[in-house]
């Protein structure tokens, strides 16, 4: 992200004070959609509109905080861009310290966004006026909800769980194949700390995306034109978040996986938590295969480096 968006980042305070006084009190509140559009955009601005000025000055404050690190960080001559990471005649993805660090700061300011517009629309749709209006359930799953929902063993228990994370926990435990991409970091991180961090990393991610793609979005759409195109919608927008580079997941694959996640929430009465325990845990399995190496390489049945 170079200075051209971030230049717009400095009228977000003005901005959210002029939002509140235009619209005042929540009872002048705009519409669920509304809100988590503007959230979207600009991080804290469908709390304002929902009268919410302290929570939407925490919101803009964090992201404006994480996206200056992010900034700092793809500034510095080390950082190593996306398309420029995979080395295809070894199979690896280059990464140093600067790299994962801005990477995780960015991660961090849009997963921000995310929950702060899934935060905006669930609060509004909280509201009495709107409960007769939509055809789906209100959300109601808080911040600590989501949070704690990969340990949850209301979820970790079920097979529409366990099924799908076989494929990551194998090729966790795999040797690497000479044909799997992986990580090669240099002497300035260990792959200790790679670990912890990714683990901080995907928490927020599954956080963030499910709370976004399916806490608003599944949901919204689904009320609005039904289960079968709301899921469609969702998961054609999740998968073309995704672009494939570095060991991320095509818009095919993150797709097909969104549909997953969003057939689990409509089955759980939209209530969120497993599909986030089941991204969670995805992500972070893929993650440590990438963190294997090809010393000792044998051949593995299938190869997949997929994260969603």
């Amino acid at each position: 992200m170079k200075r051209g968006p971030l230049r717009c980042v400095r009228w977000l305070p003005p901005l959210l004070v002029a939002l509140a006084l235009v619209w005042g009190a929540p009872a002048r509140a705009a519409p669920p959609e509304w809100a988590a559009l503007g959230s979207l955009l600009l991080p804290g601005t469908g709390q304002v509109l929902n009268g919410d000025y302290g929570q939407g000055a925490a919101y803009a404050s964090l992201y404006l905080v994480l996206l200056n690190q992010f900034r700092q960080h793809v500034n510095r001559p080390d950082y190593i861009p996306v398309d420029q990471r995979e080395d295809l005649s070894t199979n690896t993805i280059r990464i140093n310290r600067t790299t994962v660090v801005g990477d995780q700061y960015g991660v961090g300011a849009l997963d921000v966004a995310f929950y702060s517009s899934f935060a905006a629309y669930r609060d509004a749709r909280a509201r009495p006026e709107y409960a007769a209006r939509y055809s789906t359930p209100a959300p109601q799953e808080s911040l600590q909800d989501l949070a704690l929902a990969p340990f949850s063993w209301e979820w970790l228990r079920r097979p529409t769980t366990i099924a799908p994370l076989l494929v990551p926990l194998y090729l966790a435990l795999a040797p690497a194949s000479n044909d799997n991409l992986v990580y090669a970091p240099d002497s300035s991180i260990e792959r200790d700390e790679l670990r912890l961090r990714y683990f901080a990393e995907h928490a927020g991610v599954a956080v963030g995306e499910e709370a976004f793609f399916r806490g608003f979005l599944n949901n919204d759409a689904s009320a609005a034109f039904g289960p079968y195109w709301g899921l469609g919608i969702s998961s054609a927008v999740f998968g073309l978040s995704h672009q494939g580079n570095a060991g991320q997941a095509t818009a095919l694959g993150a797709t097909l996986f969104g549909a997953y996640l969003g057939w689990l929430q409509q089955r759980n009465d939209y209530a969120i938590g497993q599909g986030v325990a089941v991204h969670f845990w995805w992500n972070f399995l893929a993650s440590l295969a990438f963190l294997k190496t090809h010393e000792h390489a044998t051949v593995v049945p299938f190869s997949i480096s997929l994260r969603f």
